[in-house]
């Protein structure tokens, strides 16, 4: 069975993949990362798997070093106690420091660019851009501007 990290955030960004998890189906094997903070999205998770957390890699308007540092010490805990074969992500930027250490493990990175981002890439997005196998929009005007994106549709 593939085993899957499923990397949430909060809000929308927990609806997107959870409807994700939920159409992909129980035939994974799922683990979850959730920011640290977020008390509401693990009762909202309907395919069981264990649920990690981390600190968040910056804050809204900078980066405080020390809560950047755990951050990344922590995902790659996570990383190595999941051993996933697929890291899946929806625009969470809790999801770009365990993507580049999945990267450099030789798992497979799926980005689902977040559906509020019509015109211009997020800045988890520019970057997991670079980072992902898979690369997706949910607007067409997006992969226009992004040739290795791949459109297909709205998740919502």
């Amino acid at each position: 069975m593939t085993r899957v990290l499923a990397v949430l955030g909060e809000g929308g960004h927990t609806t997107q993949m959870l409807k994700l998890v939920s159409l992909l189906g129980s035939e994974y094997e799922y683990s979850y990362l959730l920011p640290r903070n977020d008390r509401t999205s693990e009762d909202k998770i309907e395919i069981a798997g264990p649920v990690y957390r981390a600190h968040l890699p910056r804050g809204k308007r900078s980066i405080n070093l020390k809560r950047f540092f755990l951050c990344l010490l922590r995902e790659l805990w996570v990383l190595c106690r999941t051993r996933p074969q697929v890291i899946l992500s929806v625009g969470a930027g809790i999801a770009v420091p365990v993507s580049v250490f999945g990267r450099l493990a030789g798992v497979k990175i799926i980005h689902v660019e977040s559906a509020s981002r019509v015109n211009s890439l997020s800045l988890t997005g520019r970057i997991m851009y670079r980072v992902a196998h898979l690369f997706f929009v949910q607007w067409e005007s997006l992969r226009e501007r992004y040739p290795r994106a791949i459109y297909a549709g709205r998740l919502l």
